[in-house]
Formats: structure tokens, sequence, C-alpha cells
């Protein structure tokens, strides 16, 4: 894998990526190194990552390039529920819709690293992540 570039600014971790079929948490850049290395790309097209601080990122997959998004600047707690929700894969739990006015924004978003990051089960045995 080629290595990781920055356009403008570093995203803060932890970060969460869409990788177009199922989504990565990461708590540092080695363990983004790691989970990357194992994800094939169906096409090149920019891949959305959101920061600690709940700001909209993409992942250019081709140059390993990540930059801010110039459009979109932060995420709300719907839309990251709903994409957690809609591409979690298999032996994660879904995140709850009710409630939400009871959570901030930063804690949707760490709630959901921790799913992301955490174990889970397939078929009754524990799969690790890569932390």
């Amino acid at each position: 894998m080629a290595t990781m570039n920055f356009l403008f600014r570093k995203p803060q971790f932890p970060i969460i990526i869409d990788t177009g079929s199922g989504l990565i948490g990461a708590k540092s850049w080695a363990a983004c190194k790691k989970q990357l290395t194992t994800v094939t790309f169906a096409d090149m097209t920019p891949r959305d990552v959101i920061d600690a601080t709940v700001e909209a990122f993409f992942l250019l997959p081709e140059h390993m390039v990540f930059s801010p998004l110039t459009f979109k600047k932060r995420w709300t707690k719907a839309a990251i529920i709903k994409l957690y929700n809609s591409r979690k894969g298999p032996g994660r739990p879904e995140y709850p819709t009710n409630s939400l006015g009871n959570k901030s924004l930063e804690k949707v978003f760490g709630d959901i690293v921790e799913l992301l990051t955490a174990p889970r089960k397939v078929d009754g045995a524990v799969e690790h992540e890569t932390r």
C-alpha cells in the first residue's frame, strides 16, 4: 500500500472511514494503515471520513490522500447513525435512534467508534479488530 498523504491538514483521531462496502473505525494512524491494507476498493471514488471533531474529510483511495471537505463541514447525529446502521456489517449491533436529544454529537460519534473497534461476533466466534 502507498503511504498516506494529507492535503491541507490531517484528520484528528479517532476516525471513521466509509470504504464503500463497510466502515472502518481507527483510533491511531497505525491502526488505520493496518486496516486499510486489508481493504480492496471497488472503484477509486472519494470515500467519506469523519474525524474526532465530527468534521467531514474524504479519502482518495487511488493516492491514499486525506483532505477536509469544503462543501460539507460537519456531520449530524442522524447522518452518522444512518451511515453506521447501513454499513455496520455482520456481528455488530444497530445503533439506537431513540433519545438522541439526550446525547451530544461527540457522544454519538464516540459510541460508534467504540462499536467499530470492539471485537465482533461472527458465526458464534469472536473476531478481534485491529486497534
